[in-house]
């Protein structure tokens, strides 16, 4: 195949590879930051639990 084909295919690539990474780790922030406040909620209700036994 043409060389330059495959060089337009890796360069593509690479930046498809950039766009989703900029894209992915705010989100992934945001998914940690719910993730945290859940386990926080639910680790507090099972020390009241335990408290109360």
């Amino acid at each position: 195949m043409n060389p330059v084909l495959w060089i337009l295919i890796l360069l593509a690539a690479v930046l498809l590879w950039f766009i989703i990474s900029f894209i992915f780790v705010p989100l992934g922030r945001l998914v940690l930051k719910k993730w945290d406040n859940v386990m926080g909620i639910l680790n507090d209700e099972e020390e009241k639990e335990d408290k109360h036994e």
